[in-house]
């Protein structure tokens, strides 16, 4: 059986952007495209590793780091590292994820012609056409629309909410708004922001200095939502919990953007797919 270098680096680049999508839309992150590309990029190198020689001990150990490093860097490439526990989850999430492709890939792989596996450096190859590899993430795809969909209707949103935001001794409360619309996500992390319109938040960083911007933890990114567009501060500190009608509350992973309020009409706005 024959195995071509450039297959196998398209196939596995292909393959670990599916795996990185989704994981990102379990754990709710948004990721950059450059660096999702660059994290597919890698982890279709990392796949020729098939290749090395791991016959001997010191080969299989290298092999074996190699392949903890790579799976570390490629989700840190890919998303970043916020903080350790949030990077643990999101490596959980990301095998579990991989464990239930190659669940799929298996039935379709039982389900073809051939029954040629191939086991080298820890790695399998399943001699299943392209064909059905797509079909396969087809099937992914399909799974993971259905279980958005459901999630969704099963999750019964009120239309009042409240944002707590929380740092330190400094607490703001504000009606907030669940808006689609706010795609917002902050570049150096992946999370989300929720968008607070608030004079109160906006003087208290002292937003209106620019010198100060940085200074107190903030930078600025464009935005589009309900109200408009333009620049807002955007910090990672602090804690936002939303508060709905019925008294759920959901303290979200993210980040907020801060902006002066319009026509004293302060407001909170989040994406309504932090709350699942």
């Amino acid at each position: 059986m024959k195995i071509y270098a450039d297959v196998l680096i398209v196939t596995n680049c292909l393959t670990e952007l599916v795996y990185l999508q989704t994981a990102a839309k379990l754990t709710h992150r948004r990721l950059n495209k450059g660096r999702l590309c660059a994290a597919c990029l890698f982890g279709g190198l990392l796949s020729l590793l098939f290749f090395a020689d791991g016959g001997t001990f010191i080969g299989a150990l290298l092999i074996t780091i190699a392949k903890f490093t790579g799976v570390i860097l490629t989700l840190v490439i890919a998303a970043g590292f916020g903080n350790a526990g949030s990077f643990f989850r999101c490596t959980v999430v990301w095998l579990a994820v991989r464990v239930a492709y190659t669940g799929i890939i298996i039935i379709y792989w039982e389900l073809s012609d051939s029954r040629i596996i191939y086991v080298r450096n820890y790695t399998t190859y399943f001699d299943i056409s392209l064909l059905r590899l797509t079909a396969a993430l087809i099937t992914a795809y399909i799974l993971l629309t259905l279980y958005e969909m459901i999630t969704r209707h099963i999750r019964k949103r009120s239309d009042q909410y409240e944002a707590i935001y929380r740092s330190g001794d400094y607490e703001v409360r504000l009606p907030a708004i669940a808006d689609t619309g706010n795609r917002l996500c902050d570049s150096f992390t992946g999370l989300p922001v929720v968008i607070f319109c608030c004079d109160d938040m906006y003087c208290h960083y002292s937003l209106d200095d620019p010198a100060k911007i940085a200074d107190k933890g903030f930078r600025l990114t464009p935005y589009t939502t309900i109200n408009g567009n333009g620049l807002i501060s955007v910090t990672s500190k602090g804690k936002v919990t939303i508060t709905d009608s019925r008294g759920n509350e959901s303290e979200i992973r993210c980040c907020v953007g801060i902006r002066p309020s319009d026509r004293d009409h302060s407001r909170a706005i989040f994406d309504p797919t932090v709350l699942e």
